[in-house]
C-alpha cells in the first residue's frame, strides 16, 4: 500500500480513534480524582491525517503496518504540580493499562549530557484485559496510545524548547549554550525546590494543628494557622454546630473566603490566632444571638465567624465592603441594631490596633 492508500485507511477508523481520545482522557481524569491526585489538566489529540501520512513518507520502510505500527495515533498528556506527583501517576497509569516496556521510557533519562531539555515520561499504552472484556471498551483492545506525563514546569520548558532550533549543544552558538543549559537547571531546580515547600508546607500544617489541640495559639495568623484553628479549635466546633454547616467541606473549597477573614481579622487588630480567639465569644448564648439575628442560614463557617466578628466589634463600613458585597452591608447593620449597642457587656472587647 502507498502513503495516500493508509491515508485512506486511517481516515475511515479515525473516528473511533477520536472516540477513544475523549473516552480515555475521561477515564484516565475519573481515576485520578479517585486516588485524589490534583493535576493542572489532561490534554489529548489524534494524529491528523497529514501527519500520519507525513510520518509514512518521513520515516520511509519503518512502518509495514503503519495503522498497527504506529503508537501514537492517540496521545494524552497529563500535567502535574509536582514532580512526587509525577511518579504516583505513572505508578496509577500502570496498574489500570498495559504499558509496552520497549515503546516507553523516562525521556530525563535519556537525556545526553550535550542535550538541553527538562523533559517528561512516556508510556505506550493498551487497554488491559480486564476493561478490554467491557462491553463499552472492547472495540478500542487493539489501540496502542503515547500517555506523556510532566510537571507544568516541564510543560512550560517543552513549549519553549519546540520553539528552538536546538537540540544538543553542539549546534547553539557558543554564547547561548552556556544561558541554556543554565536555563534547563534553573527549571529543573524549581521544579525540587516546589516539592520541598510542599513538604514544609505540610509539616508546618501538622505542627499548627499540633499547637492548637495543645491550647498553644500564640502563632502567627495566617493561612495554614487558621485552617489549623478551624478544624482543631473547641471555640470553633461550638460555633460550627450553632451555625449547622460542614466545616470540612467548606475549609477545602474556600480559598478566598479564608483570605477575605484574615483581612478582617488583622484589621481587628489580631495577629495571631490567639488574638482572632479573643475576637470571638466563647458562650453558645452570645454565639446564637448573633447568628440567628440576620434569621438566615450560613453555608461556610468563614460567613459565620465573619458575622460574628463584625456583630461584635466597630467595623467601617468602607472597610467592610471592600472584602463583601455591598448589599450585605444593611444585614451587618440590622444585626447591629437587634443586639443593641456595639460594645454589649459580656461581648469580646476588639483589640487595639
Amino acid at each position: 500500500m502507498t502513503s495516500p492508500d493508509w491515508k485512506a485507511a486511517y481516515d475511515k477508523v479515525r473516528p473511533t480513534y477520536e472516540v477513544y481520545e475523549k473516552k480515555l482522557k475521561e477515564l484516565i481524569e475519573t481515576v485520578l480524582a479517585h486516588a485524589e491526585i490534583d493535576i493542572v489538566q489532561v490534554e489529548g489529540r489524534v494524529k491528523t491525517l497529514d501527519s500520519f501520512a507525513e510520518k509514512i513518507d518521513r520515516k520511509a520502510g519503518k512502518y509495514a503496518d503503519p495503522l498497527n505500527d504506529m503508537t501514537d495515533l492517540v496521545g494524552l498528556r497529563i500535567i502535574a504540580y509536582y514532580l512526587e506527583d509525577v511518579e504516583k501517576i505513572v505508578g496509577l497509569l500502570r496498574s489500570q493499562f498495559t504499558v509496552l516496556e520497549e515503546h516507553s521510557a523516562n525521556k530525563q533519562d535519556a537525556l545526553a549530557a550535550d542535550q538541553f531539555g527538562y523533559t517528561s515520561i512516556h508510556l505506550v499504552i493498551r487497554m488491559g484485559d480486564n476493561r478490554c472484556a467491557l462491553p463499552e471498551w472492547s472495540q478500542y483492545a487493539g489501540i496502542t496510545v503515547e500517555l506523556q506525563v510532566r510537571t507544568t514546569l516541564q510543560h512550560a520548558w517543552a513549549a519553549v524548547h519546540h520553539k528552538l532550533s536546538y537540540k544538543r549543544a553542539e549546534e547553539a552558538p557558543t554564547s547561548l549554550q552556556r544561558k541554556l543549559f543554565r536555563l534547563s537547571a534553573l527549571f529543573e531546580m524549581a521544579d525540587e525546590q516546589f516539592s520541598a515547600i510542599r513538604t514544609a508546607t505540610s509539616e508546618l500544617s501538622d505542627e499548627y494543628s499540633d499547637n492548637v489541640k495543645q491550647g498553644n495559639l500564640d502563632i502567627e495568623i495566617d493561612a495554614d494557622s487558621l485552617d489549623a484553628y478551624l478544624y482543631n479549635s473547641p471555640k470553633v466546633a461550638l460555633i460550627r454546630g450553632i451555625a449547622g454547616e460542614d466545616v470540612s467541606s467548606q475549609i477545602r473549597a474556600g480559598d478566598s473566603l479564608r483570605s477575605e477573614l484574615i483581612q478582617l481579622a488583622v484589621h481587628l487588630g489580631a495577629k495571631t490566632i490567639e488574638e482572632f480567639d479573643r475576637l470571638l465569644p466563647g458562650d453558645g448564648e452570645t454565639i446564637r444571638s448573633v447568628l440567628t439575628a440576620s434569621g438566615r442560614s450560613y453555608q461556610s463557617v468563614y460567613a459565620a465567624l465573619a458575622v460574628l466578628c463584625v456583630a461584635l466589634h466597630p467595623i467601617e463600613e468602607e472597610f467592610y465592603t471592600s472584602l463583601y458585597a455591598k448589599s450585605s452591608w444593611p444585614i451587618v447593620m440590622e444585626i447591629k441594631a437587634k443586639l443593641g449597642e456595639q460594645e454589649r457587656p459580656g461581648s469580646p472587647d476588639r483589640l487595639s490596633r
